[in-house]
């Protein structure tokens, strides 16, 4: 599968990734930021353990592909 280049700001940091098509964000965070911060908990959205905020706005980084932000 073809990687696609991804950049967002996190924490006030640009920052720029390579990701598969079907990522999750939440593994972006973890595996190819550091960002361990961001929890895995049920892995299908209903704890919210894995909530972050993307533009002011929460959201579910178990559910969410890194290249939707």
């Amino acid at each position: 599968m073809k990687k696609q280049r991804v950049c967002f700001t996190v924490n006030g940091e640009s920052c720029e990734v390579l990701v598969e098509a079907n990522a999750l964000l939440l593994n972006v965070l973890r595996e190819e930021l550091g960002l361990t911060g961001t929890k895995y908990g049920c892995g299908i959205g209903q704890c919210g353990a894995c909530t972050v905020l993307v533009n002011g706005e929460p959201v579910l980084s178990c559910l969410t592909l890194a290249v939707a932000v």
